[in-house]
Formats: C-alpha cells, structure tokens, sequence
C-alpha cells in the first residue's frame, strides 16, 4: 500500500510541475524569474531538510557530479519551457518521459550492463517513434519551415534531459554510498546561483511571479522527494514505467481539456508508441 501511495505522489508531482510551467507560459510569466524563485525554493527546502550538514561530507566529485547535474537541470528546465511553447504539454511531456532511452543505452555501452532484447526493441522503438513527435508534418525538402524548429525544441529536451538521468547513473556506479541529501544540495545551490542572474536583471518579481515560481520550485521538490521514496520501496522495473506513463497521462489530460491541445493523427501514434517503448525499456 505504501508503494501505491508513493507513487501515486510521484505521478501527480512530477506531473505538478509540467502543469504549472503550461500554465505559467500561458500567463506569460518571465521565464528567468520563474527558473529562478523555482530553484530557490527547493534549495531552501532540501537545506531545511538538513541538506546543508549532510553537504559537509561532500567529496569534490560529489560536488563536480552535483554541480553538473544542477546545470543540467536548469537547461532541461529551459527547453521543456520552450518546447511547451513550440509542441504543447502532452507531446513535450512524452518526448520528456521517453528520453529514458539514452540511460539505458549510456548504461549497456558504457557500464557493460546486459540488455534483455524486450529493452532493445524499446530502444529502438523511442528512437523510430521520434519523427512522429511534431506537431506539424516534416516532409522531405521541408527543412528549414517552421515544423523543424518547433521539434527540435523537443529533441533537445529528449536529449538533455536523457543525459542528466544518466549523470544519476553515474553517481550510483561510481561515487555509491553518496547521502542523497546532500547530493540534492549541490544540485539545487547550483541550479539557483545559475538562474540568480536572471532574476536580478528580472528586478522585484511581481506577485504572479512570486506564486507560480514557489508552486513550481514545491511541486519540483516534492517531486524529488517522493522519487526518492518510489525508489526505496519499489523496484525500478516498476517504478520508471509506472512514473513515466502515470506523468504522460496527467499532461495528456491536461492539455486537452484544460488547454484545448490539438494532435494530429500522428501524434496519437507517437504517445502511444512511447508509452510502449518506455514499458519495454524498463521490461527487462
């Protein structure tokens, strides 16, 4: 039961934060800012959390890996921003969600890990599902119109948000035993000293600013904090898919009921098929 409950709150986070950037985009709240105020809310809550002593025993490549991560953050954050902007919530999300192809294959070509075929066929099903993503047709000779641009926004966001799960990946095999608190440390301190400069060239955020900046840094802390948790207790077979298709579906919903999204046939195929492939990515 108690799994159920994590992942449930793990869903609807995860899923917190992709609604409350749509929304944000859509009042037209700058983004600098709002990166911001987000990233100084979760470090003042991780460091609450008593992240700030556990940061103490932080060697140098904790820091480095954490510090990278946290600009990996920030840089994700932007695209999905702008890829909200370019694809919409529910194809953004998905490209997001199906990004866990790139862990997985960094993990078989570089760690040595074995691959069961189910993986395999995700794989390669994330990467041939990949075209169907935009939201207007690519035909040939079309590169350069404005389909092109507006996927790329996603593409980019497929591929940096892929790379920083792996970062995780890389903390696990390399530095194990690292106290997720503190390692959360570096990450948000890192993310928020990145992301200040906007925010004083921003100057006095206004009250919208202020609210949907501290929803986004709330829902992207708990996020965090309740993945954590998932991992604990359930296994990541489980967990990856479950997480991936539960936040698909909420910003599915959300963007066709609440937004009025409008996919094209193909974009139905494409969720369907990442939905597959992240079932099969995490199969084996």
């Amino acid at each position: 039961m108690r799994e159920l409950v994590y992942l449930g709150l793990a869903v609807a986070s995860s899923g917190g934060v992709a609604v409350t950037l749509k929304a944000a985009e859509q009042r037209e709240i700058s983004r600098a800012p709002l990166l911001a105020l987000n990233y100084l809310v979760c470090t003042l809550t991780v460091l609450a959390w008593g992240g700030w002593w556990a940061a103490g025993d932080n060697s140098l490549g904790v820091w480095g890996l954490g510090s990278l991560i946290g600009l990996l953050y920030v840089v994700s954050l932007w695209l999905f921003q702008r890829a909200i902007e370019a694809e919409g919530l529910a194809l953004s999300t998905t490209l997001m969600r199906l990004s866990a192809a790139l862990p997985t294959l960094g993990s078989l070509l570089i760690f040595g890990e074995k691959a069961a075929l189910i993986q395999l066929a995700g794989i390669s099903l994330a990467f041939l599902s990949l075209p169907l993503a935009g939201r207007k047709p690519i035909r040939p000779g079309s590169f350069g119109n404005e389909a092109v641009p507006g996927l790329g926004w996603g593409l980019a966001l497929f591929a940096v948000y892929g790379i920083t799960d792996f970062m995780f990946k890389i903390q696990a095999e390399l530095i194990p035993g690292t106290d997720p608190q503190g390692f959360m440390t570096g990450i948000f301190i890192t993310a928020f000293v990145l992301t200040l400069p906007g925010l004083i060239r921003a100057g006095r955020p206004d009250g919208r600013t202020l609210f949907w900046g501290t929803v986004l840094g709330t829902t992207n802390m708990l996020a965090t904090f309740f993945w954590i948790e998932v991992l604990a207790v359930t296994p990541g077979s489980v967990a990856y898919p479950t997480l991936g298709i539960g936040v698909i579906a909420v910003s599915t919903t959300a963007g066709l009921v609440v937004w009025r999204e409008k996919l094209r046939p193909a974009n139905w195929i494409f969720l369907g098929l990442a939905c597959l492939a992240v079932v099969l990515i995490h199969g084996g």
